[in-house]
C-alpha cells in the first residue's frame, strides 16, 4: 500500500511542476495594454505560482513522511531477522555420536630430491665354535 501511495505522491509532484512551467511559460508583459494591466497581470502570475509552488512543497512534505515511515518499518524489519538469527544461532544442535576412527595423519607430500640410500644394520658377528677336527 505504500508502494503505491508513493508512486502517487511522485505522479503528483510531476504534475505540479508541469502546471508550474506552463505558469511560468505564459507570463510576459504585452505591451499594447497599460502599465497598470500588466501589474495586475503580473500580480496574478506571482499568486498562481505561489500556490502552485505551495502545493508542491505540501506533496513533497507527504512524500517524504512516506519515505521516513517506509525507512522505519524497513529498520523494524531488520531488528526482527536480527532477533530471529540470534534465537537460531542460540540453539543448539543435537550431537552426532562421532565414531571411534582414529584419526591418520595427513600424507606428507614426497621430496622433489633423491633420497639418501639408507645403510644397513650390521648383522651381529657371532663366534664360530671352533670345530675340532
Amino acid at each position: 500500500m505504500s508502494i503505491e501511495h508513493l508512486r502517487e505522491l511522485q505522479n503528483k509532484i510531476i504534475q505540479i511542476k508541469r502546471e508550474l512551467s506552463e505558469i511560468n511559460k505564459g507570463e510576459k508583459p504585452l505591451p499594447e495594454f497599460i502599465d497598470t494591466t500588466n501589474i495586475l497581470r503580473s500580480n496574478e502570475y506571482l499568486q498562481k505560482s505561489s500556490d502552485t509552488k505551495t502545493k508542491l512543497l505540501d506533496a513533497y512534505e507527504e512524500y517524504a513522511n512516506e519515505l521516513e515511515n517506509l525507512i522505519s518499518s524497513i529498520s523494524k524489519i531488520k531488528g526482527n531477522i536480527e532477533n530471529i538469527k540470534s534465537k537460531i544461532k542460540s540453539r543448539k544442535k543435537p550431537s552426532k555420536k562421532r565414531s571411534k576412527k582414529r584419526k591418520t595423519k595427513p600424507k606428507t607430500h614426497r621430496r622433489k630430491t633423491k633420497p639418501k640410500k639408507r645403510r644397513r644394520k650390521a648383522k651381529p658377528k657371532t663366534r664360530r665354535r671352533k670345530t675340532r677336527r
